[in-house]
């Protein structure tokens, strides 16, 4: 694969774009340090010092003021995070994530990275011309990777319950901190190269909270304004995840259809009959209204770009419609067969409108929503283990192994990126 190296970087935390030669390089001495970012805490992370040098080494590496050659490392000159060097040689692209708590963006996001790593484009679609590249590691996808060995691992009993810690809270965002003033709320993406023929692309996938983009959420969107809005302005596409188990009505048919009877005597929803977050459908609260929360963003694009009331958003929206193993019977049997193959990519727009043709049914809110906002978008099926969830002690999970020892399969939860890059005219399919 050839590259040719961009002129320019854009930092993929805070979007700021500045020449290759305003980079700034990462100290090795490890006396030479920065207090760069505080937690909501206000707890100080110290940092390795970022620096402009003014020497070299005859192999072009830096010398920081303690004499020592420093390691190809660098850093943004806005907002300190570091600037994997592969992003030199690629083209930039945000990915922003959206979805409504709990709607399974952990599990989605730990079977895609599984996925990615494996590099399986050519053997399961034919596309040699795509690849995964390793060796990115800005936010060093730490998380996804111990996620991944926790829940994918060979080694477990088939009774051991796994649930993951939520890749929203803590980790994916930052407060730059020079001195005593807090300037600036950072993303800390998920990072990944893809190699597309001759060119790769960068790609920064941001997990955003939904719940910053829905009237009375916990989180305020002055606070949140430089991490999630941002990055749904700056994007390249966009994925929302769409839980149909958070909608009542969506949980009523696909229980009739499976022939699971969640209601008692009296016609009334048994709560004790339902699994997962299905308990909260009784409940419902704005947080979990999907089409509250796709309207909300939809509204902050429309504030930040140049679309008129009526316009129409042009970039491609994956609506990923997650936990595919509850609902996937709601669909004609021909559907539900493709589902349980290899993805076949010439299948995915009749796919996408048997989907489309089920939410409308059950929750013609979210549908409109997405109709009178974007020209185009998919619905992708997924389901990041292969089985529906369970609850244990209160909590979602799996049983890992299952009750006859079968591993996790993931489905489908990498058609997301091939839909994405075919929107770009990157790949064919």
């Amino acid at each position: 694969m050839t590259t040719s190296r961009q002129n320019y970087v854009k930092c993929p935390c805070c979007w700021a774009e500045f020449p290759l030669s305003e980079v700034m390089w990462i100290a090795a001495d490890i006396t030479l340090t920065d207090d760069c970012f505080s937690d909501d805490g206000g707890n100080v992370e110290t940092l390795q010092k970022r620096f402009l040098p003014e020497r070299f080494t005859p192999d072009c590496r830096a010398i920081d003021e303690k004499e020592r050659k420093c390691e190809r490392n660098f850093a943004c000159r806005e907002c300190f995070m570091e600037i994997p060097q592969t992003y030199f040689d690629s083209e930039p692209m945000c990915v922003p994530m959206v979805g409504t708590s709990g709607a399974g963006k952990t599990f989605f996001l730990t079977a895609l990275h599984k996925m990615l790593k494996e590099n399986r484009f050519e053997k399961d679609y034919g596309m040699s011309e795509l690849s995964y590249v390793t060796g990115l590691h800005a936010s060093k996808n730490t998380q996804l990777e111990e996620q991944v060995q926790k829940l994918f691992s060979q080694t477990v009993l088939f009774e051991d319950f796994v649930a993951l810690r939520g890749t929203e809270v803590g980790d994916h965002e930052k407060t730059l901190h020079r001195g005593k003033i807090n300037e600036k709320t950072v993303a800390h993406p998920f990072t990944y190269v893809l190699g597309v023929a001759e060119k790769k692309y960068a790609l920064g996938l941001y997990d955003c909270k939904g719940s910053v983009f829905t009237q009375g959420g916990e989180d305020s969107i002055g606070r949140a304004e430089n991490v999630f809005t941002e990055s749904v302005r700056e994007s390249d596409f966009l994925f929302f995840l769409y839980d149909p188990t958070q909608t009542e009505s969506c949980v009523l048919d696909y229980t009739k259809q499976s022939g699971r009877e969640i209601r008692d005597a009296d016609g009334n929803i048994d709560t004790t009959k339902l699994r997962g977050l299905e308990g909260k459908i009784t409940e419902p609260t704005t947080k979990l209204l999907s089409s509250n929360v796709f309207g909300t963003v939809a509204g902050y694009i429309r504030g930040y770009s140049e679309l008129t009331e009526g316009g129409k958003y042009t970039k491609h929206i994956c609506i990923i419609v997650t936990k595919s193993d509850e609902w996937k019977q709601c669909l004609p049997p021909t559907t539900q067969e493709i589902l349980d193959r290899i993805p076949e990519i010439a299948k995915i727009p009749d796919v996408s409108e048997e989907v489309e043709n089920w939410i409308g049914k059950c929750d013609p809110a979210f549908v409109t929503a997405v109709k009178e906002f974007a020209i185009r978008y998919t619905y992708i099926p997924v389901s990041a283990a292969g089985r529906p969830v369970t609850q244990h002690d209160g909590v979602e999970g799996y049983y890992v192994r299952g009750s006859r020892g079968e591993p996790l399969k993931p489905s489908w939860v990498d058609v997301p990126f091939l839909v994405a890059l075919q929107s770009k005219g990157l790949i064919n399919v």
